[in-house]
């Protein structure tokens, strides 16, 4: 029997992964949620599901197993926390809170009352991370060295008084919206940050809108996050790059559409890497660089991987996040993929980050 979902907010992205919830075997739209009357009757006739005024009710209703949470950021605690003291099990877009104290106390919460709760974190789940997460893990090109992204978007959607800047509401960039990226990383290197230092250029409105986060994790790999909403939407980009001892990665694109490989490494490993990347590599013979003492010739081998299905990637990661929630709920012994753990650390980091920003002072994760 699928579990019965309840959506809470059915704006834009919540009618969005809506589509995605109802084409699951695992789970059934029982009941919606929204503070729009046309979009809530909208929803619930396209799913022939039960429309309800607040949450409140929602909660009430015995067939609603498990709650998805597409809401603004200020509201993201206290009805995760309504939905937990109800029983309830929780799917919560990000960001997980919006204060340090309040992510504590809604974990708190979660396990006092033996509920599960999943933070739909997408990057992970995308096919071309997935792939990068497998080449890192294999040391064929070596061990992780430094990650640096650069993420630069549109602000012509944000209007001066949109929530979005009011750090108090949003928590700002970092935790609105780079806490995605910090669980990238996080994941990437494999162990927990050690310390951030972040910077912050504001507006002649004094809207906060280019930050930047130094981090240094505790395997010595060395990470910057720049996040920048300060131009025309057709000159967004989204790059990561990812250094190994013994080659580079460059990943394009927010939902990635491209992945670039270079390195070098034996004869005999090649093929590994061409099955891991499952596509073939160009070998170079190049000459050793000139001006450089000891410099010798070698070859390097290179591959470039596409994905032209951006939305349906996109989809398929919020379906394998609810899947994998679900499968925890239905087995208490499962470990999900996102634990409550990756959950703190990925927003504690990106907290951390924004009190940095506010006290000028660099902090011990």
């Amino acid at each position: 029997m699928p579990i019965g979902l309840g959506i809470v907010g059915y704006g834009g992205f919540g009618a969005f992964t809506a589509d995605v919830y109802a084409r699951m075997d695992e789970v059934r739209i029982v009941a919606l949620t929204d503070t729009d009357a046309n979009r809530l009757a909208e929803g619930a006739q396209r799913y022939q599901a039960r429309a309800y005024p607040d949450l409140e009710h929602l909660l009430q209703d015995p067939e609603v197993e498990l709650v998805a949470i597409s809401t603004p950021p200020w509201l993201h605690v206290p009805q995760a926390l309504a939905a937990v003291e109800a029983g309830k099990h929780v799917f919560l877009e990000k960001p997980l809170a919006t204060t340090l104290e309040d992510a504590d106390r809604l974990l708190k919460r979660v396990r006092e009352q033996g509920v599960r709760l999943s933070v739909d974190y997408v990057l992970r789940r995308i096919p071309i991370y997935r792939t990068l997460q497998k080449l890192i893990k294999s040391r064929l090109l070596g061990d992780i060295a430094f990650l640096r992204l650069e993420n630069v978007a549109s602000n012509e959607a944000l209007h001066a008084n949109h929530w979005f800047w009011d750090r108090a509401r949003s928590g700002g960039i970092f935790i609105e919206h780079g806490v995605h990226f910090f669980d990238l990383g996080n994941q990437l290197c494999g162990v927990r940050p050690e310390t951030v230092t972040a910077y912050a250029r504001n507006a002649v409105d004094g809207r906060q809108d280019r930050v930047l986060s130094a981090v240094s994790y505790e395997n010595g790999v060395l990470a910057s996050f720049y996040h920048a909403f300060d131009r025309p939407a057709i000159l967004e980009q989204t790059v990561l790059r990812v250094g190994l001892d013994q080659g580079n990665v460059t990943v394009y694109g927010w939902i990635p559409e491209q992945m670039d490989v270079r390195g070098v490494l034996p004869e005999e490993q090649r093929g590994a890497l061409a099955t891991l990347l499952g596509t073939d590599l160009n070998v170079l013979n190049l000459p050793a660089p000139e001006g450089i003492t000891g410099a010798t010739a070698g070859q390097v081998v290179e591959a470039t991987l596409t994905s032209t299905q951006r939305t349906a990637d996109y989809q398929e990661a919020i379906r394998l996040g609810m899947a994998d929630l679900v499968r925890s709920i239905l087995d208490p012994h499962y470990t999900p993929e996102v634990t409550l753990e990756d959950a703190y650390d990925s927003f504690r980091l990106a907290y951390l980050s924004q009190r940095s920003l506010e006290t000028g002072q660099s902090l011990s994760f």
